[in-house]
């Protein structure tokens, strides 16, 4: 059984400062340690995945409800 996965939620933040503390999360993480980062801000949402598709970082995007989504990054 692999690692825990690991949570950063950032609901409370607005872009672009959840942006940015979700870009340290994922440079931070241990190698192979998966990572959920929760959002709600719509920028965020927008941008995270973005981002993660430019540098080549596999991920899902699940909407919890309507204003929450969770960033799930797996074990590389």
């Amino acid at each position: 059984m692999g690692p825990a996965i690991q949570t950063v939620d950032l609901r409370q933040e607005r872009c672009p400062l959840a942006f940015v503390k979700a870009k340290l999360a994922i440079r931070d993480r241990d190698p192979g340690q998966a990572l959920a980062i929760l959002i709600s801000d719509p920028g965020t949402r927008r941008d995270v995945p973005r981002w993660l598709q430019k540098v080549g970082i596999e991920y899902e995007l699940t909407q919890q409800d309507d204003k929450h989504w969770v960033v799930i990054l797996y074990a590389q």
